[in-house]
């Protein structure tokens, strides 16, 4: 895996989203093959391509929970470190997955209020900053699959 991944690094070191790709990439080095043919990811059990069979798409309980407090009142501060994190805005860090991600999703993802977007085509992930009260509007987008929080590199 180190030598792909290495591979991966070179491939886009060219490119600003690097800090975005390379966290999505490890994660889905990580992934395995779910019963009945479905894939799973060993972090939050959403992987970024998982089909969704309703309307809307699978929004992480962690986002919702975030979404639901900062509605109430609590603050953004509260969310600046951990895997669910927010701006002074009171706005959420997400990851908007998706099958095919082309320009008219990403359009599509910024009337329903997906702001400072950066797409990573390859992974089928859009990235951005969504205020709580929007992040069903997220979800509800024709071809969006998961709404999750990044995956963020850490230190060992």
């Amino acid at each position: 895996m180190a030598t792909s991944m290495h591979r991966i690094s070179r491939l886009f070191a060219a490119t600003p989203l690097l800090p975005l790709v390379l966290p999505g990439l490890i994660a889905i080095a990580g992934c395995s093959a779910a019963p009945a043919g479905g894939v799973r990811s060993s972090g939050s059990g959403l992987h970024p391509a998982a089909a969704t069979t309703s309307a809307i798409a699978t929004i992480a309980p962690e986002l919702r929970d975030a979404a639901e407090a900062l509605r109430q009142g609590a603050s953004p501060s509260r969310y600046a470190r951990g895997r669910v994190r927010a701006d002074a805005a009171g706005r959420l860090q997400v990851y908007v997955h998706a099958a095919l991600v082309t320009d008219a999703l990403v359009q599509a993802l910024q009337r329903a209020g997906l702001r400072q977007t950066s797409a990573v085509v390859t992974l089928g992930v859009v990235q951005g900053w969504v205020a709580p009260a929007n992040l069903e509007s997220l979800a509800r987008v024709p071809g969006v699959s998961a709404v999750t929080p990044p995956t963020y590199a850490v230190t060992r």
